[in-house]
């Protein structure tokens, strides 16, 4: 029988006929963050499965790429998958003149398991509760804000909007947590999603000055839009995509793709994800795939209007 043969019965195959060797899922941030949890909340689902156990790997830094890098060079039969948003594939390697990864070429998307929601904020200490007010703050002296990376979704985010607020703002890069200087007004402000940000607004520890959604959103109700604050074009909604590595067979892909939404829509992904202020988004890998097309080019118009045209 062909190899061609062989790999289009698989996708045939009940869950579990692939055997039970544990999928690693990769992670290109520490334990206890946003995406962590995200991984962690899918993968304990998946595992309840008859599909055998997944595991979460955490491979932090390079601003994603020791993750990239690894899932992009692992054996491509299904068993090793990263999770990350599209910044970390594409644009890390940018910043150090290496060519980026090609999320449809060296990665194949499995699915997309997110849609997330951003929020400005700063620290009480700031003296701040409205954007109007942050602006007015900015004009007295230039103020800094939260970089996870450069290039990264959060340093972009953050010249993003002082570009669309027109102030003067800096970047101040961090390796460990940042909460720290926030929370003491070292540093003016980040831009990051609800699932770092909101359980620190929820315990007034931060001030949520706008979700950059178009309407508000039922994690945040207390927290205006930044569309209805009159910046509509500062609107980004992004999420979390699952990868295989790019030579990974569809019917491989197919299967892992089964798994994924059948762990989407148990209840305790449900959950976690209402506690992380995150919707879940169910679909087939082509959906995916249509959707990391769709935001390349965004992302790359707001890496270039960071850093200039590569």
């Amino acid at each position: 029988m062909s190899r061609l043969a062989v790999v289009a019965l698989l996708a045939l195959l009940p869950l579990g006929a692939l055997g039970q060797k544990p999928v690693r899922i990769i992670v290109n941030a520490p334990p206890g963050s946003s995406i962590d949890l995200v991984a962690r909340a899918v993968a304990d689902s998946m595992s309840q499965d008859r599909g055998g156990p997944v595991i979460v790997d955490n491979r932090p830094g390079g601003a994603g790429t020791v993750a990239s890098e690894a899932v992009a060079r692992a054996a491509a039969d299904g068993q090793t998958l990263l999770i990350s948003g599209l910044d970390a594939i594409v644009f890390a390697f940018v910043a150090a003149n290496r060519k980026p990864f090609d999320p449809l070429t060296d990665f194949i998307p499995v699915g997309r398991i997110t849609r997330d929601h951003w929020v400005l904020a700063v620290s009480p200490a700031l003296g701040v509760s409205s954007v109007a007010e942050l602006i007015a703050l900015a004009k007295r002296g230039s103020l800094s804000y939260v970089s996870i990376g450069n290039g990264s979704s959060v340093h972009l985010m953050g010249a993003r909007f002082a570009h669309g607020a027109q102030i003067e703002a800096v970047p101040v890069p961090y390796k460990e947590s940042y909460l720290p200087d926030l929370a003491a007004g070292r540093v003016s402000y980040v831009v990051h999603v609800t699932a770092a940000l909101g359980p620190q607004i929820k315990s007034a520890k931060l001030k949520g000055l706008a979700v950059f959604s178009q309407a508000r959103i039922a994690y945040l109700p207390e927290v205006p839009s930044i569309a209805e604050l009159g910046f509509p074009d500062l609107v980004f909604n992004a999420g979390v995509v699952v990868y295989a590595p790019g030579a990974t067979p569809r019917p491989v892909v197919a299967q892992l793709n089964r798994r994924l939404n059948q762990a989407l829509a148990g209840e305790s992904v449900e959950q976690r994800f209402a506690q992380l202020g995150l919707d879940a988004t169910p679909g087939s890998s082509e959906e995916a795939a249509r959707y990391v097309l769709e935001n390349l080019a965004r992302l790359q118009r707001m890496r270039e209007s960071t850093f200039g045209t590569p």
